[in-house]
């Protein structure tokens, strides 16, 4: 290469798109061994038959109860806020999309109309003379040619 040539690097791109999925990946691989870590756990609690062991899932199983609840309340609340915005959003279309779509329909009839009546009055008119006009013009034609035809054997 001449010192005046540049030379482009390429590199590759970083694959962004496979970062997501390696943390879904990771998240779901660690909560099934929690839940199979507690599940021998309990086993071990059961053939042991230790006491101990027994309050531990009872407390667990309570705190659980407590999560389900409130992540009950919390599905609620979604549940409320959505139905609030679908209602806002209906309000929004009702309002303010609606009074522009009939604007819109008497846009289009209007220029429907204005297009009839220029074809109406103007465009056929102007078809009509001109039509006639290249007719007249094409019999003229004719009729000259045939004139000249007429003198043309006439002279021979």
């Amino acid at each position: 290469m001449t010192e005046n040539q540049e030379t482009v690097e390429t590199s590759p791109e970083p694959q962004q798109s496979g970062g997501m999925s390696r943390w879904m990946m990771i998240g779901v691989g660690g909560l099934i061994g929690t839940i199979l870590i507690l599940f021998l756990i309990a086993v071990i609690g059961g053939i042991v038959d230790s006491e101990g062991m027994a309050n531990f899932f009872r407390i667990l199983r309570d705190l659980f109860i407590v999560i389900l609840a409130l992540q009950g309340i919390l599905i609620s609340v979604a549940l409320v806020i959505l139905i609030t915005q679908l209602a806002a959003l209906i309000n929004i279309l009702s309002s303010e999309v609606k009074p522009i779509i009939e604007e819109a329909q008497e846009t289009v009839s209007t220029a429907r109309d204005t297009t009839e009546f220029i074809s109406r009055n103007v465009a056929t008119p102007v078809i009509r003379m001109t039509s006639t006009a290249v007719g007249v013009g094409v019999f003229m034609r004719e009729l000259l040619a045939i004139r000249r035809n007429l003198n043309g054997k006439a002279r021979k």
